[in-house]
Protein backbone atom coordinates (compact mmCIF):
# COMPACT_ATOMS: atom_id res chain seq x y z
CA UNK A 1 0.00 0.00 0.00
CA UNK A 2 1.47 3.37 -1.02
CA UNK A 3 1.81 6.27 1.36
CA UNK A 4 0.08 9.83 0.87
CA UNK A 5 2.81 11.79 -0.82
CA UNK A 6 0.71 14.53 -1.01
CA UNK A 7 1.20 15.00 3.19
CA UNK A 8 3.72 17.92 3.72
CA UNK A 9 6.80 17.29 6.70
CA UNK A 10 6.20 18.42 10.18
CA UNK A 11 7.61 20.88 11.26
CA UNK A 12 9.73 19.69 13.61
CA UNK A 13 11.66 17.55 11.55
CA UNK A 14 13.44 14.10 12.65
CA UNK A 15 12.84 11.55 15.20
CA UNK A 16 14.57 13.33 17.62
CA UNK A 17 12.87 16.82 17.45
CA UNK A 18 9.63 14.70 17.72
CA UNK A 19 10.45 12.92 20.27
CA UNK A 20 11.55 16.44 22.16
CA UNK A 21 7.93 17.73 21.60
CA UNK A 22 6.59 14.83 22.96
CA UNK A 23 5.23 13.42 19.67
CA UNK A 24 7.21 10.04 20.28
CA UNK A 25 6.91 8.07 23.65
CA UNK A 26 9.83 5.64 23.79
CA UNK A 27 10.56 3.28 26.09
CA UNK A 28 12.21 4.20 29.45
CA UNK A 29 15.29 2.13 28.42
CA UNK A 30 15.11 3.86 24.73
CA UNK A 31 14.94 7.27 25.21
CA UNK A 32 13.38 9.54 27.95
CA UNK A 33 10.66 12.35 26.37
CA UNK A 34 9.22 15.29 27.42
CA UNK A 35 5.56 15.22 28.51
CA UNK A 36 3.93 18.19 26.44
CA UNK A 37 1.47 18.07 23.61
CA UNK A 38 2.65 18.17 20.11
CA UNK A 39 1.58 22.11 18.44
CA UNK A 40 1.50 21.37 14.88
CA UNK A 41 0.29 18.19 12.85
CA UNK A 42 0.87 17.29 9.06
CA UNK A 43 -1.01 19.99 6.87
CA UNK A 44 -4.27 18.46 5.65
CA UNK A 45 -3.72 17.02 1.91
CA UNK A 46 -5.74 18.08 -1.53
CA UNK A 47 -8.97 16.01 -2.27
CA UNK A 48 -9.70 12.20 -1.39
CA UNK A 49 -6.22 9.81 -2.06
CA UNK A 50 -7.37 7.04 -5.31
CA UNK A 51 -5.17 4.59 -3.31
CA UNK A 52 -6.68 0.97 -2.23
CA UNK A 53 -6.06 2.21 1.15
CA UNK A 54 -6.38 6.06 0.83
CA UNK A 55 -3.98 7.56 4.02
CA UNK A 56 -6.54 10.12 5.09
CA UNK A 57 -4.82 13.51 6.44
CA UNK A 58 -4.72 14.13 9.74
CA UNK A 59 -6.81 17.08 11.27
CA UNK A 60 -4.76 20.07 11.13
CA UNK A 61 -4.55 20.85 14.50
CA UNK A 62 -4.86 19.45 18.03
CA UNK A 63 -8.18 19.10 19.18
CA UNK A 64 -9.13 20.74 22.60
CA UNK A 65 -8.48 19.39 25.33
CA UNK A 66 -11.92 19.03 26.92
CA UNK A 67 -12.85 16.59 23.86
CA UNK A 68 -15.51 14.34 25.05
CA UNK A 69 -16.01 12.12 22.25
CA UNK A 70 -13.76 8.32 22.15
CA UNK A 71 -10.59 8.23 22.23
CA UNK A 72 -8.83 5.76 19.66
CA UNK A 73 -5.05 4.69 19.48
CA UNK A 74 -4.07 2.25 16.91
CA UNK A 75 -1.38 -1.20 17.35
CA UNK A 76 0.97 -2.25 14.91
CA UNK A 77 4.36 -3.63 14.20
CA UNK A 78 6.12 -2.47 10.78
CA UNK A 79 8.11 -5.24 9.48
CA UNK A 80 5.98 -8.24 11.18
CA UNK A 81 2.77 -7.75 10.00
CA UNK A 82 2.79 -3.96 10.15
CA UNK A 83 -0.36 -2.33 10.22
CA UNK A 84 -2.88 -4.87 7.95
CA UNK A 85 -5.60 -3.78 5.34
CA UNK A 86 -5.00 -0.17 6.67
CA UNK A 87 -6.20 -0.48 10.36
CA UNK A 88 -4.21 2.69 11.05
CA UNK A 89 -6.08 4.70 9.04
CA UNK A 90 -9.88 3.25 10.20
CA UNK A 91 -10.61 6.55 12.59
CA UNK A 92 -8.91 9.43 10.77
CA UNK A 93 -12.02 11.98 9.57
CA UNK A 94 -14.73 10.27 11.87
CA UNK A 95 -16.96 11.86 13.49
CA UNK A 96 -17.30 11.42 16.92
CA UNK A 97 -13.74 9.86 17.03
CA UNK A 98 -9.99 11.74 18.05
CA UNK A 99 -6.97 9.46 16.79
CA UNK A 100 -4.55 10.25 20.30
CA UNK A 101 -2.06 8.02 19.20
CA UNK A 102 -0.56 4.79 17.36
CA UNK A 103 2.09 2.34 18.92
CA UNK A 104 4.60 0.61 16.64
CA UNK A 105 7.44 -1.95 18.15
CA UNK A 106 9.55 -0.79 14.84
CA UNK A 107 11.55 1.97 16.22
CA UNK A 108 12.88 2.92 13.14
CA UNK A 109 9.72 2.97 11.44
CA UNK A 110 8.05 5.00 14.23
CA UNK A 111 8.45 8.49 12.63
CA UNK A 112 6.87 7.07 9.57
CA UNK A 113 4.08 5.45 11.04
CA UNK A 114 3.08 8.40 13.16
CA UNK A 115 3.20 11.03 10.06
CA UNK A 116 0.79 8.76 7.94
CA UNK A 117 -1.40 7.78 11.04
CA UNK A 118 -2.40 11.64 11.99
CA UNK A 119 -2.12 10.13 15.50
CA UNK A 120 -1.24 13.11 18.00
CA UNK A 121 1.12 10.88 19.30
CA UNK A 122 3.17 7.90 18.85
CA UNK A 123 4.76 5.19 20.89
CA UNK A 124 7.23 2.11 20.69
CA UNK A 125 5.19 0.38 23.52
CA UNK A 126 1.53 -0.47 22.92
CA UNK A 127 1.16 -1.10 26.30
CA UNK A 128 2.66 2.17 27.67
CA UNK A 129 -0.06 3.85 25.21
CA UNK A 130 -2.82 2.28 26.48
CA UNK A 131 -1.55 3.38 29.98
CA UNK A 132 -1.09 6.48 29.28
CA UNK A 133 -3.93 6.95 26.57
CA UNK A 134 -6.77 4.96 28.26
CA UNK A 135 -8.40 4.68 25.01
CA UNK A 136 -11.73 3.58 24.55
CA UNK A 137 -11.30 1.59 20.44
CA UNK A 138 -7.97 0.31 19.76
CA UNK A 139 -7.36 -1.04 16.61
CA UNK A 140 -5.11 -4.07 16.26
CA UNK A 141 -3.40 -4.07 13.16
CA UNK A 142 -0.59 -6.79 11.87
CA UNK A 143 -1.33 -9.41 9.75
CA UNK A 144 1.06 -11.66 11.30
CA UNK A 145 -1.39 -13.78 13.73
CA UNK A 146 1.26 -14.56 16.22
CA UNK A 147 0.69 -10.79 18.20
CA UNK A 148 -2.98 -10.59 18.24
CA UNK A 149 -3.61 -13.04 21.54
CA UNK A 150 -1.86 -10.57 23.20
CA UNK A 151 -2.54 -7.32 22.21
CA UNK A 152 -6.44 -7.80 21.60
CA UNK A 153 -6.20 -9.23 25.52
CA UNK A 154 -4.41 -5.90 26.39
CA UNK A 155 -6.42 -3.96 24.80
CA UNK A 156 -9.63 -5.27 26.74
CA UNK A 157 -8.03 -5.18 29.85
CA UNK A 158 -7.58 -1.83 29.60
CA UNK A 159 -11.02 -1.25 29.02
CA UNK A 160 -11.35 -0.70 25.34
CA UNK A 161 -13.28 -2.01 22.77
CA UNK A 162 -11.30 -3.53 19.94
CA UNK A 163 -11.04 -3.83 15.93
CA UNK A 164 -9.04 -6.80 15.01
CA UNK A 165 -7.05 -7.98 11.59
CA UNK A 166 -8.34 -11.55 10.59
CA UNK A 167 -7.63 -13.95 11.43
CA UNK A 168 -8.36 -12.69 15.32
CA UNK A 169 -6.34 -15.31 17.16
CA UNK A 170 -3.89 -18.33 15.92
CA UNK A 171 -5.47 -21.20 18.05
CA UNK A 172 -9.58 -21.13 19.30
CA UNK A 173 -8.25 -21.44 22.98
CA UNK A 174 -6.61 -17.88 22.55
CA UNK A 175 -9.99 -17.28 20.86
CA UNK A 176 -12.51 -18.85 23.37
CA UNK A 177 -10.60 -16.78 26.33
CA UNK A 178 -10.32 -13.39 24.51
CA UNK A 179 -14.52 -13.30 23.91
CA UNK A 180 -14.86 -14.57 27.52
CA UNK A 181 -13.15 -11.59 28.73
CA UNK A 182 -14.82 -9.07 26.68
CA UNK A 183 -18.23 -10.95 27.64
CA UNK A 184 -17.14 -10.07 31.40
CA UNK A 185 -15.76 -6.48 30.47
CA UNK A 186 -18.84 -5.51 28.55
CA UNK A 187 -16.61 -5.12 25.26
CA UNK A 188 -17.19 -5.39 21.53
CA UNK A 189 -14.67 -7.06 19.10
CA UNK A 190 -14.80 -6.28 15.81
CA UNK A 191 -12.95 -8.49 13.09
CA UNK A 192 -12.41 -6.82 9.64
CA UNK A 193 -14.52 -9.31 7.61
CA UNK A 194 -15.62 -6.77 5.02
CA UNK A 195 -17.58 -8.16 2.65
CA UNK A 196 -19.88 -9.12 5.78
CA UNK A 197 -21.18 -5.42 6.13
CA UNK A 198 -21.34 -4.93 2.20
CA UNK A 199 -24.65 -3.03 1.32
CA UNK A 200 -25.25 -5.58 -2.21
CA UNK A 201 -24.08 -8.68 -0.10
CA UNK A 202 -26.48 -7.70 2.30
CA UNK A 203 -29.61 -7.09 0.12
CA UNK A 204 -28.34 -10.06 -1.64
CA UNK A 205 -28.55 -12.21 1.46
CA UNK A 206 -32.17 -10.55 1.95
CA UNK A 207 -33.77 -11.26 -1.78
CA UNK A 208 -31.63 -14.44 -2.10
CA UNK A 209 -34.74 -16.53 -2.45
CA UNK A 210 -36.82 -14.71 -4.84
CA UNK A 211 -33.30 -14.70 -6.80
CA UNK A 212 -32.28 -18.13 -6.76
CA UNK A 213 -34.74 -19.60 -5.31
CA UNK A 214 -33.96 -22.56 -2.04
CA UNK A 215 -30.30 -22.30 -1.34
CA UNK A 216 -29.01 -25.73 -1.82
CA UNK A 217 -25.52 -25.72 -2.16
CA UNK A 218 -22.03 -23.20 -2.04
CA UNK A 219 -19.39 -23.61 -3.78
CA UNK A 220 -16.62 -22.14 -2.37
CA UNK A 221 -13.72 -20.97 -4.11
CA UNK A 222 -9.86 -19.92 -2.28
CA UNK A 223 -7.95 -16.92 -4.63
CA UNK A 224 -5.39 -19.83 -5.74
CA UNK A 225 -2.47 -17.88 -5.96
CA UNK A 226 1.32 -18.48 -4.85
CA UNK A 227 -0.49 -19.27 -1.19
CA UNK A 228 -2.90 -21.60 -2.94
CA UNK A 229 -3.48 -24.47 -0.36
CA UNK A 230 -2.81 -23.45 3.33
CA UNK A 231 -1.99 -20.08 3.69
CA UNK A 232 -5.23 -19.58 1.35
CA UNK A 233 -7.23 -21.54 3.02
CA UNK A 234 -6.18 -19.01 6.53
CA UNK A 235 -5.76 -15.93 5.40
CA UNK A 236 -8.80 -15.66 2.88
CA UNK A 237 -10.99 -18.64 4.10
CA UNK A 238 -11.48 -16.61 6.90
CA UNK A 239 -13.57 -14.26 4.81
CA UNK A 240 -15.15 -16.78 2.80
CA UNK A 241 -16.50 -19.27 5.88
CA UNK A 242 -17.85 -16.29 7.60
CA UNK A 243 -19.95 -15.82 4.35
CA UNK A 244 -21.06 -19.85 4.90
CA UNK A 245 -22.22 -19.22 8.15
CA UNK A 246 -24.39 -16.17 7.65
CA UNK A 247 -26.15 -17.87 4.56
CA UNK A 248 -25.41 -21.86 5.54
CA UNK A 249 -25.77 -21.73 9.09
CA UNK A 250 -23.71 -24.35 11.46
CA UNK A 251 -21.87 -26.93 10.02
CA UNK A 252 -22.22 -30.15 11.44
CA UNK A 253 -19.11 -32.02 9.93
CA UNK A 254 -16.65 -31.42 7.79
CA UNK A 255 -14.61 -34.16 5.76
CA UNK A 256 -11.06 -32.95 3.48
CA UNK A 257 -8.48 -34.35 1.04
CA UNK A 258 -5.04 -32.60 1.17
CA UNK A 259 -1.86 -32.83 -0.29
CA UNK A 260 1.36 -31.07 -1.43
CA UNK A 261 3.26 -31.42 -4.66
CA UNK A 262 0.91 -34.04 -5.65
CA UNK A 263 1.21 -36.61 -2.49
CA UNK A 264 -0.89 -36.82 0.63
CA UNK A 265 -0.27 -34.91 3.82
CA UNK A 266 -0.57 -35.19 7.69
CA UNK A 267 -0.20 -32.95 10.49
CA UNK A 268 3.72 -33.21 10.43
CA UNK A 269 4.06 -32.50 7.14
CA UNK A 270 3.04 -28.82 8.41
CA UNK A 271 4.82 -25.89 6.36
CA UNK A 272 5.07 -21.74 7.07
CA UNK A 273 4.00 -18.94 4.84
CA UNK A 274 7.04 -17.74 3.12
CA UNK A 275 6.45 -13.85 3.65
CA UNK A 276 4.17 -13.90 6.63
CA UNK A 277 4.28 -15.10 10.55
CA UNK A 278 0.79 -17.29 10.53
CA UNK A 279 1.61 -20.49 12.39
CA UNK A 280 1.52 -23.90 10.75
CA UNK A 281 -0.38 -24.40 7.29
CA UNK A 282 -0.47 -27.37 5.58
CA UNK A 283 -0.97 -28.39 1.61
CA UNK A 284 -0.69 -26.48 -1.47
CA UNK A 285 -4.30 -28.19 -2.57
CA UNK A 286 -7.27 -28.60 -0.32
CA UNK A 287 -10.60 -30.34 -1.47
CA UNK A 288 -13.18 -30.06 1.28
CA UNK A 289 -16.69 -30.85 2.55
CA UNK A 290 -19.20 -29.38 5.26
CA UNK A 291 -22.51 -30.85 5.99
CA UNK A 292 -24.62 -28.13 7.38
CA UNK A 293 -27.30 -28.18 10.22
CA UNK A 294 -29.45 -26.54 7.51
CA UNK A 295 -28.96 -29.06 4.70
CA UNK A 296 -27.04 -26.93 2.28
CA UNK A 297 -23.98 -28.40 1.08
CA UNK A 298 -20.78 -26.61 0.98
CA UNK A 299 -17.39 -27.38 -1.00
CA UNK A 300 -14.14 -25.53 -0.39
CA UNK A 301 -11.34 -25.90 -2.91
CA UNK A 302 -7.89 -23.91 -3.04
CA UNK A 303 -5.62 -25.26 -6.27
CA UNK A 304 -3.19 -23.19 -7.99
CA UNK A 305 -3.89 -25.71 -11.40
CA UNK A 306 -7.97 -24.54 -10.98
CA UNK A 307 -7.26 -20.69 -10.71
CA UNK A 308 -7.63 -19.56 -14.23
CA UNK A 309 -10.46 -22.14 -14.20
CA UNK A 310 -12.34 -20.58 -11.70
CA UNK A 311 -11.47 -17.35 -11.85
CA UNK A 312 -11.70 -15.03 -8.79
CA UNK A 313 -11.99 -15.93 -5.13
CA UNK A 314 -15.41 -15.88 -3.95
CA UNK A 315 -18.83 -18.39 -3.35
CA UNK A 316 -21.31 -19.82 -5.89
CA UNK A 317 -24.62 -20.00 -4.63
CA UNK A 318 -26.48 -22.29 -5.78
CA UNK A 319 -30.20 -22.56 -5.55
CA UNK A 320 -33.58 -24.41 -7.02
CA UNK A 321 -34.10 -21.89 -9.61
CA UNK A 322 -30.85 -20.58 -10.08
CA UNK A 323 -27.32 -19.48 -9.74
CA UNK A 324 -25.13 -16.38 -8.26
CA UNK A 325 -21.68 -15.80 -7.64
CA UNK A 326 -19.71 -13.75 -5.66
CA UNK A 327 -16.14 -12.40 -6.30
CA UNK A 328 -14.84 -11.16 -3.13
CA UNK A 329 -13.29 -8.09 -3.89
CA UNK A 330 -12.72 -4.87 -1.85
CA UNK A 331 -15.84 -4.32 -2.19
CA UNK A 332 -17.24 -7.62 -3.57
CA UNK A 333 -19.56 -7.72 -6.33
CA UNK A 334 -22.28 -9.94 -7.53
CA UNK A 335 -23.51 -11.64 -10.99
CA UNK A 336 -26.84 -13.89 -11.55
CA UNK A 337 -26.12 -16.87 -14.19
CA UNK A 338 -29.07 -15.92 -17.22
CA UNK A 339 -30.05 -19.31 -18.51
CA UNK A 340 -32.43 -19.07 -21.91
CA UNK A 341 -32.60 -23.09 -21.65
CA UNK A 342 -30.60 -24.69 -18.57
CA UNK A 343 -32.57 -28.35 -20.41
CA UNK A 344 -30.58 -27.49 -23.65
CA UNK A 345 -27.36 -29.08 -24.74
CA UNK A 346 -26.47 -26.32 -26.82
CA UNK A 347 -25.90 -23.61 -23.50
CA UNK A 348 -26.66 -19.95 -24.57
CA UNK A 349 -26.22 -18.77 -20.82
CA UNK A 350 -24.44 -15.83 -19.70
CA UNK A 351 -23.23 -13.95 -16.23
CA UNK A 352 -25.15 -10.25 -15.64
CA UNK A 353 -23.63 -8.22 -12.77
CA UNK A 354 -26.45 -7.67 -10.00
CA UNK A 355 -28.00 -5.57 -8.93
CA UNK A 356 -28.34 -4.33 -12.60
CA UNK A 357 -29.50 -0.79 -11.77
CA UNK A 358 -26.69 -0.06 -9.43
CA UNK A 359 -24.76 2.85 -10.69
CA UNK A 360 -22.06 3.60 -9.44
CA UNK A 361 -22.04 0.36 -8.74
CA UNK A 362 -19.88 0.79 -5.59
CA UNK A 363 -20.65 4.48 -4.52
CA UNK A 364 -18.28 6.24 -1.99
CA UNK A 365 -18.42 6.13 1.84
CA UNK A 366 -17.68 9.16 3.09
CA UNK A 367 -15.28 10.12 0.49
CA UNK A 368 -13.62 6.63 0.41
CA UNK A 369 -12.83 3.61 -2.22
CA UNK A 370 -11.52 0.46 -1.94
CA UNK A 371 -10.56 -0.94 1.29
CA UNK A 372 -11.09 2.17 3.09
CA UNK A 373 -14.94 2.11 2.18
CA UNK A 374 -15.16 -1.45 3.41
CA UNK A 375 -13.00 -0.87 6.78
CA UNK A 376 -15.20 2.80 7.10
CA UNK A 377 -18.70 0.34 7.11
CA UNK A 378 -17.17 -2.49 9.62
CA UNK A 379 -16.14 0.27 12.00
CA UNK A 380 -19.13 2.08 12.08
CA UNK A 381 -21.35 -0.59 12.35
CA UNK A 382 -18.97 -1.45 15.62
CA UNK A 383 -19.30 1.92 16.69
CA UNK A 384 -23.00 1.51 16.71
CA UNK A 385 -22.82 -1.92 18.19
CA UNK A 386 -20.97 -0.33 21.33
CA UNK A 387 -23.96 1.95 21.31
CA UNK A 388 -26.99 -0.40 21.11
CA UNK A 389 -25.06 -2.95 23.06
CA UNK A 390 -25.55 -5.66 20.81
CA UNK A 391 -22.67 -7.87 18.43
CA UNK A 392 -20.96 -6.25 15.64
CA UNK A 393 -22.17 -7.89 12.47
CA UNK A 394 -18.64 -8.92 11.47
CA UNK A 395 -17.84 -10.16 15.67
CA UNK A 396 -15.39 -11.61 17.21
CA UNK A 397 -17.48 -14.57 18.14
CA UNK A 398 -18.35 -15.02 14.13
CA UNK A 399 -14.51 -14.82 13.88
CA UNK A 400 -13.82 -17.90 15.79
CA UNK A 401 -15.99 -20.11 14.36
CA UNK A 402 -15.01 -19.33 10.92
CA UNK A 403 -11.75 -19.93 11.76
CA UNK A 404 -12.90 -22.95 13.70
CA UNK A 405 -14.54 -24.29 9.94
CA UNK A 406 -10.49 -23.53 9.24
CA UNK A 407 -9.16 -25.81 11.83
CA UNK A 408 -11.82 -28.39 10.99
CA UNK A 409 -10.84 -28.52 7.21
CA UNK A 410 -6.90 -29.14 8.42
CA UNK A 411 -8.16 -31.70 11.12
CA UNK A 412 -10.30 -33.56 8.41
CA UNK A 413 -7.45 -33.73 6.09
CA UNK A 414 -4.56 -35.05 8.57
CA UNK A 415 -6.33 -37.36 9.94
CA UNK A 416 -8.75 -38.45 6.91
CA UNK A 417 -11.66 -38.75 9.46
CA UNK A 418 -14.59 -36.62 9.61
CA UNK A 419 -14.32 -33.26 11.88
CA UNK A 420 -17.29 -32.50 14.16
CA UNK A 421 -18.02 -29.24 15.23
CA UNK A 422 -18.17 -27.64 17.72
CA UNK A 423 -14.12 -28.97 17.86
CA UNK A 424 -13.12 -30.93 20.88
CA UNK A 425 -9.22 -29.66 20.02
CA UNK A 426 -9.39 -25.68 20.78
CA UNK A 427 -5.74 -26.04 19.97
CA UNK A 428 -3.86 -25.58 16.47
CA UNK A 429 -5.12 -28.64 14.89
CA UNK A 430 -1.26 -28.67 13.06
CA UNK A 431 0.31 -28.76 16.71
CA UNK A 432 1.06 -31.15 19.43
CA UNK A 433 -0.43 -30.05 23.08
Amino acid sequence: MAEDDSKKEHAIYGSAGMAAAGMIRRGKAKAKSAKTAPTTLPEKSKGPSTEEVPALPPKPATPPAAYDGLRAVAIGHTGAGNFGHGLDLIFQELAGVQMVAVADANGDALEATWKRSGALRAYDNYREMLTAEKPHLVSVGPRWTDQHYEMVKAALEAGAHVCCERPLTRTLKEADELLALAAEKNLKIAVVHQMRCDPHVELFHEKRAELIGDLLEMKVFGMMDDRAGGEDLLVLGTHLFDLVRWFAGEASYCTAQISKDGEPVIAEDAHQSAKENLGPLLGDSIHAEFAMESGVHVSYVSDRRLHLLHGPWGIEFIGTRGKARLFAGMPPSLSLLIEDDPASPQRTAHWERWPVKADPYHTPVEGLTGTAASNRLIVKDWLAAIEEDREPKSSGHRSMKSLEMIHGVWQAGATLKRAYFPLVNRLHPLEGE
